[in-house]
């Protein structure tokens, strides 16, 4: 029997823990907005980070499709949101 070792590339990126989300629930509007954007204008190729938000953040999300992020979100029981940011390896824009 051979035994095979697979290794992730070196440029993967985790998928962090709900203890690794940044907790923005706290806030009022739109300090929310305005730190998750400043976070995901900072973020590397390749990055990623998850945030909790207050509500389902509508603004938050039409933004981030204009910096050319995704963005992956869940609503959670009590009407907060986990949103999961992440910029491509690779931007690919039309000419």
């Amino acid at each position: 029997m051979i035994a095979v070792v697979m290794q992730a590339p070196t440029h993967a990126v985790s998928t962090p823990c709900e203890a690794d989300a940044i907790d923005l629930r706290h806030l009022l509007a739109p300090e929310p907005l305005m730190r998750t954007l400043g976070m995901a204008r900072q973020l590397p190729q390749g990055g990623a980070f998850t945030v909790l938000t207050p509500r389902w953040p509508h603004p938050l999300l039409a933004a981030l499709t204009e910096l050319g992020l995704r963005h992956h979100g869940q609503l959670l029981a009590d009407g907060s949101a986990r949103i999961r940011i992440e910029r491509p390896l690779a931007t690919f824009l039309p000419g």
